[in-house]
């Protein structure tokens, strides 16, 4: 695999993960930067911040390995 990093912060969690899968990683994770909830419609979630930046080359085995920080759509990235 080998691939740059897109920015994906500010899109809903469903588009960063369909994006990265389009570069063949086919599973990421993600976290919600202000608790321990779910994220169970993955579309109702925005992206904060990714743990690999935007630009950056990504080489290699990097399935589980890319984590998207996240909040509720209707809240504000802390």
């Amino acid at each position: 695999m080998d691939f740059v990093m897109p920015n994906l912060v500010g899109s809903d969690l469903q588009s960063a993960q369909d994006a990265v899968q389009e570069l063949d990683v086919f599973y990421s994770v993600s976290h919600d930067l202000l608790g321990s909830r779910n994220q169970v419609i993955d579309s109702n979630w925005i992206v904060c911040d990714q743990n690999v930046a935007p630009g950056q080359r990504v080489t290699g085995d990097v399935e589980g390995q890319i984590d998207f920080g996240v909040v509720k759509r209707e809240e504000r990235c802390p």
